[in-house]
């Protein structure tokens, strides 16, 4: 009997082997599929997003975000840019829920600094060009960074309130409306 015992141990030895090997776990790939969707990107318009720019106070502003669709309960970054006659001294805002009651979601905007050499350099030289003209142009850039709750729908809809205080302080409100993805 232990000749048969050992004789069938190698034959155990690979099954073990091959049943571990087909084993494979597919969590691995589902984790980058599900972070290819939400790599930062340029900052950009989302594709169901109901308005990129509007008009605000004697100039244009555009919404921007840093991925290329909204993951719930995953960071991003969203960006305004302002270009205008006017100044803005703050922005205010929040997000809700339009097919789900999730609450209102603050959204704490501050103003960016001009980090980054280049954007630096091209606010200087449009305020330098238009610095002859009558009416100056001012360029602002507000961002904050967002998170969005998730709930047992596949795609949910919310509302995006913001409030410009401009520099003479009369305020501007202004909402559109973007979309997120469970995963």
């Amino acid at each position: 009997m232990t000749n048969r015992r050992k004789s069938l141990e190698p034959f155990l030895y690979l099954l073990l082997l091959i049943m571990l090997s087909a084993c494979n776990d597919n969590s691995q790939s589902k984790r980058i599929n599900a972070t290819d969707a939400t790599q930062p990107i340029a900052m950009q318009c989302l594709e169901l997003q109901s308005q990129c720019d509007f008009e605000l106070a004697d100039g244009r502003a555009q919404v921007l975000f840093d991925v290329k669709k909204i993951i719930a309960e995953q960071a991003f970054n969203m960006s305004i840019n302002y270009t205008g006659a006017n100044r803005i001294k703050t922005v205010s805002g929040y997000m809700e829920g339009v097919d789900m009651f999730m609450g209102k979601i603050p959204v704490f905007l501050e103003p960016a600094l001009a980090s980054d050499k280049r954007r630096a350099d091209k606010i200087t030289s449009v305020q330098q060009q238009t610095s002859q003209h009558a009416t100056a142009i001012n360029q602002q850039v507000f961002s904050a960074e967002l998170l969005v709750g998730s709930c047992s729908a596949e795609q949910m809809t919310w509302k995006l309130w913001l409030t410009f205080t401009m520099a003479d302080n009369q305020t501007q409100t202004k909402m559109l409306t973007i979309v997120s993805y469970r995963s």
